[in-house]
């Protein structure tokens, strides 16, 4: 069996690989040594290379949630929706029923949000530096924006010599898998790569103590043409399986014609974006109990 069909298999039957490399799988004791792991620095390349001009994504997303959402009825259920980027901070993903937009999860330069017309129309916004695990789980989906393009493996990883470059490539306890470990936005990313590909196949978010927060797999990579760099042709991962193992949550977002355009600027301003939806109460998450303002001028620019 080859590396990539053992990783499917394995991704299929849901077993080992649903732990932290470090922890999970039973190692495979071939009678053959491993080859000698490649420099950090080739997968790293690779990844870059990968993403070289996406800097922006339009495409569509239809979504099933197993789970309960924090503030959301959206279970067990097929919705539609649009997916929107500009790196490195503004995201959106709008999701949709019956033409009628009923979740909206996005940020910009300095906040992030999450729109909850469902029931009771509630608006969730916080600042990026004041965001805390605690206050993300309080606004209705505990994946913050900047969080899943990280998930998707979307972005660049600092090329050696740079400040926060990976120093060191490891194998996975199951020995099908290498990984390298990264700083992300309040939490170490690790990335797992199929040696023959070099995709990721599996990214987690970890806490200082190496527990996993958040989990996704990652497969079946889409290319586009870049609308930034001439020639440039970056892949996205079209199936995207995102885990939060604290809740007991799998979020499963499918990404269809991905393409380069560069999105409205309305996506990602939350002032025009509180006035278009029928927004009956905001809370402002970095108050203690909450609040009913909208964020001045000063702190969206």
């Amino acid at each position: 069996m080859t590396v990539s069909a053992l990783l499917v298999a394995c991704l299929i039957a849901g077993l080992g690989c649903q732990s932290s490399p470090k922890e999970s799988g039973t190692p495979i004791h071939s009678a053959k040594p491993l080859p000698p792991l490649p420099p950090v620095a080739s997968v790293v390349d690779a990844q870059n290379k990968r993403v070289r001009g996406l800097d922006t994504l339009w495409a569509r997303v239809s979504l099933r949630v197993d789970g309960r959402l924090a503030n959301a009825t959206l279970n067990k259920e097929e919705a539609e929706g649009y997916l929107q980027v500009v790196l490195p901070n503004k995201v959106a993903v709008s999701i949709n029923k019956l033409g009628n937009t009923y979740f909206y999860l996005g940020s910009n330069d300095e906040l992030y949000w999450w729109f909850d017309l469902s029931g009771d129309k509630r608006a969730y916004f916080g600042r990026h530096a004041l965001a805390t695990p605690e206050t993300v789980d309080r606004f209705g989906i505990p994946v913050h924006p900047l969080d899943l393009i990280e998930l998707m493996a979307i972005t660049p990883v600092p090329a050696p010599g740079q400040p926060g470059s990976p120093d060191k490539l490891h194998w996975s306890t199951d020995r099908t898998l290498q990984w390298y470990d990264v700083a992300a936005r309040g939490a170490t990313k690790r990335v797992l790569v199929d040696p023959e590909s070099l995709q990721p196949v599996m990214v987690e978010l970890l806490d200082k103590s190496e527990k996993v927060i958040v989990r996704s797999e990652l497969s079946r990579y889409q290319s586009f043409l870049s609308r930034t760099v001439p020639g440039a042709k970056p892949s996205v991962p079209s199936r995207c399986i995102i885990k939060v193992p604290r809740q007991d949550l799998t979020i499963t977002i499918n990404v269809n014609d991905p393409d380069g355009k560069k999105p409205k600027p309305i996506a990602f301003d939350f002032i025009k974006l509180n006035d278009a939806y029928p927004v009956t109460k905001l809370i402002d998450l970095d108050k203690p109990e909450g609040g009913d303002t909208v964020p001045t001028d000063g702190e969206e620019k």
